[in-house]
């Protein structure tokens, strides 16, 4: 008489960008006999990075239980990302929004100067570049000249000054320890003055000294490394 091996519930596999929750990859389908053990590690993917995981990954197949396993990547080219509340774009002039971060293919009308988008995400690009998702799931890529990040929804006045980005700055004096933090392997500019002129690279790993910092109006704190230059603090981990 033939001897059966049944066949225990299977585990289901997703494979999801981090930001977008928007699968990436066909999802697959793990199968094994009752009392098999499975094992289950993330796929490359072209263009990602592995970031996380949730659901079993180890474990025995039964025939009660089914596992979902769901890896999470991120965009090669995407160092930082951040959900933003409560935060809107003035357009200084007519900008001309994109379907997503390093793109060129345009996406509906132009933002025209003087209006006011609301903006829901910014992302850093390993290329040091922001990119802000607009409310309408548009993309821009962020330039002081051509725009300003605000509070105000365009309804509430405010003095004109608040509008214009200084072009000098005031530092403060601030006196820390910070280890850069970006990507293993990688490097991240540094600028003469925030906003500035880039003149040197960091490697991510790096153990420096922080002499003074700047409150940019926008929200975005930078930060002088000694011997090096201005970063935003987005790239910096404060060692206590």
């Amino acid at each position: 008489m033939a001897d059966f091996e049944l066949q225990g519930m299977p585990v289901w596999v997703y494979s999801k960008d981090a930001d977008s929750k928007a699968s990436i990859a066909p999802s697959r389908l793990v199968e094994g006999t009752v009392g098999e053990h499975f094992s289950l590690d993330p796929a490359d993917v072209a263009g990602y990075r592995f970031v996380s995981s949730e659901g079993t990954l180890t474990g025995t197949f039964d025939e009660k239980t089914m596992h979902t396993v769901t890896f999470y990547y991120r965009r090669a080219d995407i160092a930082e990302t951040e959900k933003i509340h409560g935060k809107y774009l003035r357009m200084l002039a007519s900008v001309q929004p994109v379907d997503e971060i390093e793109s060129t293919t345009p996406l509906g009308q132009k933002l025209w100067a003087d209006s006011y988008m609301k903006v829901v995400e910014r992302v850093a690009t390993r290329d040091g570049k922001f990119w802000y998702q607009l409310a309408d799931s548009r993309w821009v890529a962020y330039d002081m000249q051509t725009m300003k990040l605000t509070d105000n929804d365009g309804r509430t006045t405010k003095p004109v000054s608040e509008w214009n980005r200084p072009t000098t700055w005031a530092p403060k004096p601030f006196v820390a320890r910070a280890t850069i933090d970006y990507l293993p392997g990688g490097d991240v500019a540094v600028y003469a003055q925030p906003y500035g002129r880039e003149i040197g690279r960091v490697v991510h790993g790096a153990v420096v000294d922080i002499t003074e910092r700047v409150d940019d109006p926008s929200g975005v704190v930078w930060y002088h490394v000694a011997q090096h230059g201005w970063l935003s603090g987005i790239y910096l981990h404060f060692n206590n």
